[in-house]
């Protein structure tokens, strides 16, 4: 009898042991694992802030100078930059007249709180009065206050077509300059 409870001490004492060293492996491991996740978000770049149906806009003297909306964003705070996705950036005009740059994807960068430059890329959409242009890339820079294309640019109007590549357009004189390959395919007007 002796034999068999010493057995069975010996029993429950590695039973304890075998218990207790699986609630620390266990514990070691679930520490490890938040060290390896709180390292792995080290190695993303800082996203102060990620926003859905992000919109932000500038108003002086209680009238819209620019608009900037879009489906998500995200504010990477560093870099006062913004990437968005479905973005539109509205510029309106003092005579009333709106000029807006619509994309899949872009980036906005701010200067304080206002807009510095706006990259786009992929079914860009440029809408200027009665104008529609379309491009693959885009970019609008503040300081120039112009918008950029600098590849294959188509331009619709309601008589005529054009064609060409590298087209920069004047936002607050709404002038328009194609550098190469135009084509015109005028229409008449119905």
């Amino acid at each position: 009898m002796r034999i068999r409870a010493r057995r069975l001490v010996v029993a429950l004492i590695i039973l304890v042991l075998a218990t207790g060293g699986g609630l620390v492996a266990r514990h070691l491991w679930n520490q490890r694992k938040g060290d390896l996740a709180r390292q792995a978000l080290d190695l993303l770049p800082e996203v102060a802030q990620r926003i859905r149906d992000f919109h932000r806009v500038k108003v002086d003297n209680g009238r819209k100078v620019w608009e900037v909306s879009a489906s998500e964003a995200q504010y990477y705070e560093d870099e006062e930059m913004v990437v968005v996705k479905e973005p539109t950036v509205s510029f309106y005009l003092e005579d009333g007249r709106v000029v807006a740059l619509r994309g899949n994807e872009g980036k906005v960068y701010l200067g304080g709180r206002d807009l510095q430059s706006v990259e786009m890329i992929g079914d860009i959409d440029v809408q200027l009065g009665e104008y529609a242009l379309r491009a693959e890339k885009a970019t609008y820079d503040r300081r120039s206050d112009a918008i950029v294309a600098p590849g294959e640019v188509e331009i619709s109007g309601d008589s005529f077509d054009v064609r060409g590549e590298q087209m920069e357009v004047s936002v607050g004189s709404q002038t328009l300059k194609l550098s190469g390959g135009v084509e015109t395919t005028l229409r008449p007007r119905s």
